[in-house]
Parts: structure tokens; C-alpha cells; sequence
């Protein structure tokens, strides 16, 4: 898989992906927790939010990884060289 043509708008694009996800993640939890115990259809609903901006987000830093494998490959090889 060749992704050395990946221009620095999809990067962009991931990062800003990624901390709208996280932020979803985050408040959603921080509010489900907030609520009182008889909100059970509002909690109910941000415990979806949460699961789903969860999975996205799970996707989401999966493909990131892959638009950065070959420099995080280049930083292996560079770390086990100057080890040996």
C-alpha cells in the first residue's frame, strides 16, 4: 500500500475527525453520568452516542495509523540501527 501521495489536507481532515469524535466520547460520558437516574431515556441515548463516536473513533485512529505507517516504519528501522 503506497500512501506517500497523501496530501496534508487529509491529514487535516483526520486530526480534526478525530478530536470531533473525542469530544463526542467525552461529553457524552460526562453527561450520562451528570444526569439523575430517573433520565433513563436521555442516558439511555448518550450511552448510544457514546458506543458509536467510540467505534468511529476506534476506525478512525485505525486508518490514521495506516496513513502514517511508512514514517512510523522509517522510525523503527531508525531506532533499531542506532540501538545495534
Amino acid at each position: 500500500m503506497n500512501l506517500k501521495g497523501v496530501k496534508p489536507r487529509t491529514h487535516l481532515i483526520m486530526d480534526l475527525l478525530l478530536f470531533v469524535l473525542l469530544m463526542l466520547v467525552a461529553f457524552s460520558t460526562l453527561l450520562e453520568h451528570s444526569l439523575p437516574q430517573q433520565a433513563i431515556h436521555t442516558r439511555f441515548m448518550l450511552h448510544v452516542i457514546h458506543g458509536m463516536t467510540g467505534i468511529a473513533m476506534c476506525i478512525t485512529v485505525g486508518i490514521h495509523l495506516l496513513i502514517h505507517l511508512p514514517w512510523i516504519r522509517s522510525q523503527l528501522e531508525r531506532w533499531i540501527t542506532n540501538r545495534g
